[in-house]
């Protein structure tokens, strides 16, 4: 009876076991770590068949999903979301009708492909939803009643040094196999891995150190600290030299910077004292990646020297001076001032808008190979000259532009592109939370922990990013780890008003 009873009590143990891997908790952990897996697949998928379409668009919202209807089943949300819902489909029929009617010849994308960026921002604010609820507010509630606090925080940290684990190694062997794709293939510098945007993997990773460098505190083990530092030191090479991108040279250096102030501010309120270590860990860090430059030399550097020089090997057919913007734009003003450019093939406020373009590019003479001054002036005049109250609320369509005019830079495009209304749905709650979570820093500078302040600065880097150069939110993957910040950041406010309350209760 005895060897039966701990038979069933062995297999009780292991069904719990296969039952506690199986959670909403780790299928969202899941998700992070298969990113990068995505992201390849998407990359190679696409230039194996010479296709547009990616496998990743139908596997990344299968655990979105899930996790909807969970929470949906499971908790009474059903108003809030179907409200929710109901705005953001309201929004989409109201966007995608303009994008409809304003579309023309010179539109670089179709209305399914405008389809599928819409699809892509609700996915992410779907998931922004998701990921708070589940680690800032339902576990962590459980969590507090089982005095168990933190444990699906840690599984959430964990799972993005994992990813930037897999990501920094994916890069690596393609380096040393040397099946790298190039940052910039037209003239073959900075090396991408087996992914699809330089851009996009630089900011991932920049945005993932914001979470993994804090992990090498006291408080995790000696194993972890390791791991930490040695996929810190491999990314901090990898983005100062071989990238290509400023993002990726100018980041790495912000983020270490950021670390080491953060600490030593921290150091002078608690104990008036600087922690050396700290400073050495900086110092040794900044001295890896000179080194690295020095020896290895940077794309970032060649990438800029180039740019320079093709600038000054662009010339303007209409003044026989060095253009200050495209070969193809300047075309484009020939034909209108011309008269020879269809209005089906561009209509009269986008031909007005690049004739006042062309101008105030070369009154300012700015740099024709700087596309986002470039792409900045253009919409900013569009929208003016375009004088439409649904335009301005909803957005006049992202891919309804002419290719080299295509917004990169996202927090302009959310209000230019996407409208007022567009802006507040898609591109508000970020913003609003890292407001919030400043404020909270002023507020409570006394009671501010390390990793909070890292978390803060990581969300405020990602929004100034996505304004200053782009590739962000536009990112399946970046927009992940994002939200993995903004949970982070809301999940310690929590833990200090926690706090708060348990000191006032004890009065």
């Amino acid at each position: 009876m005895e060897e039966n009873k701990k038979k069933e009590n062995i297999e009780k143990k292991k069904t719990s076991d296969i039952k506690s891997l199986f959670t909403i908790e780790n299928l969202l952990c899941f998700f992070i770590i298969i990113c990068p897996i995505l992201d390849v697949a998407s990359f190679l998928f696409r230039n194996y068949f010479k296709t547009n379409i990616s496998i990743s668009t139908f596997i990344r919202p299968i655990i979105p999903i899930i996790g909807i209807c969970y929470i949906f089943f499971k908790d009474k949300l059903k108003p809030q979301l179907f409200i929710a819902c109901a705005c953001y489909a309201v929004y989409a029929i109201c966007h995608l009708y303009i994008f409809y009617k304003q579309r023309a010849g010179c539109a670089y994308g179709t209305i399914i492909q405008e389809i599928q960026y819409l699809t892509n921002y609700t996915f992410m604010i779907m998931n922004l939803f998701i990921y708070t609820y589940i680690f800032a507010h339902k576990n962590r509630e459980k969590e507090l009643k089982e005095k168990n606090q933190k444990k699906t925080i840690n599984k959430l940290k964990m799972s993005v040094l994992i990813s930037l684990t897999i990501y920094i190694a994916l890069m690596y062997i393609s380096l040393i196999t040397g099946t790298s794709s190039y940052t910039y293939n037209e003239v073959q510098i900075g090396y991408k891995g087996w992914f699809e945007s330089g851009n996009s993997i630089g900011t991932i990773m920049l945005l993932c150190l914001f979470i993994v460098i804090p992990m090498m505190s006291k408080k995790n083990s000696t194993g972890i600290r390791i791991w930490s530092l040695m996929v810190i030191m491999l990314t901090g090479v990898y983005l100062a030299t071989l990238l290509g991108t400023r993002t990726g040279l100018l980041g790495i250096i912000i983020v270490i910077c950021a670390y080491v102030v953060i600490n030593i501010v921290h150091s002078i309120i608690y104990s008036k004292n600087i922690n050396k270590k700290l400073v050495v860990f900086g110092s040794i860090v900044f001295v890896i990646i000179l080194i690295a430059v020095t020896i290895f030399g940077s794309k970032t550097i060649e990438r800029r020297k180039l740019l320079k020089d093709r600038q000054n090997l662009i010339y303007d057919q209409i003044t026989g001076a060095p253009a200050h913007v495209t070969g193809d734009l300047v075309n484009i003003v020939e034909q209108i001032k011309n008269g020879t450019l269809s209005k089906d093939y561009m209509p009269e406020e986008m031909q007005k808008t690049i004739l006042e373009l062309y101008d105030e590019a070369n009154q300012k003479e700015i740099s024709s190979t700087d596309m986002r001054t470039i792409q900045l002036i253009y919409h900013s005049h569009l929208i003016k000259n375009e004088k439409g109250i649904s335009i301005a609320l909803f957005g006049n369509g992202y891919m309804s532009h002419f290719y080299e005019l295509i917004f990169e830079m996202e927090v302009p495009a959310f209000l230019y592109n996407f409208g007022i209304v567009g802006f507040f749905l898609y591109c508000m709650p970020f913003i609003f939370i890292a407001i919030y979570g400043a404020y909270v820093l002023y507020k409570k500078v006394k009671n501010i922990s390390v990793e909070y302040a890292m978390y803060l600065m990581g969300l405020i880097f990602a929004i100034i990013i996505s304004f200053v150069s782009g590739y962000t939110f536009f990112n399946s993957s970046s927009m992940m780890i994002i939200i993995v910040l903004t949970t982070l950041v809301i999940n310690e406010i929590k833990d200090m008003e926690d706090a708060e309350m348990k000191i006032y209760e004890r009065k």
